[in-house]
């Protein structure tokens, strides 16, 4: 990612909290637009107003449950129709359920929203992203995932990966616990 982000589009989900909040705020400092993706809207606009306070361009927020396809559908839609082209997707908002649940859709929680959810924003957004010059595509995920019981496979980006001019990264964060 160049040093300099002014005129980059970066839409980074999960940007009220936590490392995706610090992520939107980073962005920010390096002059990007930002396009905020959370489940609660009213959440997403009190952080675009911190960001605004500080001198910094109004990010845009999107609400999108992140559990619920037709919610994901609808934030891509709502994305596509403001900006013809994006340049940073970071797909950070995630879940870790202590009990099994079950989305609108019928689909296990976590992995609907850690994994699946991540595949289809990714995959509906892919027209903008191909129009962005230098796009970053990053999956973030705790290092949880990564341990049995729980680690899943990579589920296949090949409809990304075959795009020469994306970049698709995956980092795990790993914390004190």
């Amino acid at each position: 990612m160049p040093a300099e982000l002014t005129g980059r589009i970066c839409v980074v989900t999960g940007a009220n909290r936590g490392i995706g909040r610090a992520t939107a705020e980073g962005l920010a400092e390096l002059g990007a637009s930002l396009v905020l993706v959370c489940r609660r809207r009213e959440d997403g606009e009190a952080v675009s107003r911190e960001i605004a306070a500080q001198g910094r361009p109004v990010p845009d927020v999107v609400g999108a449950d992140l559990s619920s396809q037709a919610s994901i559908r609808q934030a891509a839609a709502e994305i596509q129709g403001r900006y013809l082209r994006l340049h940073v997707l970071i797909n950070n908002a995630g879940i870790i359920s202590r009990r099994r649940e079950v989305t609108v859709d019928g689909l296990e929680m976590q992995f609907a929203v850690n994994h699946l959810g991540y595949f289809l924003l990714t995959n509906l957004l892919l027209p903008q992203l191909r129009a962005g010059v230098s796009t970053r595509i990053v999956n973030v995920c705790g290092a949880l995932v990564s341990t049995p019981p729980f680690a899943v496979p990579p589920l296949s980006l090949s409809t990304v990966e075959s795009l020469p001019e994306v970049e698709v990264t995956a980092i795990t964060m790993r914390g004190d616990r």
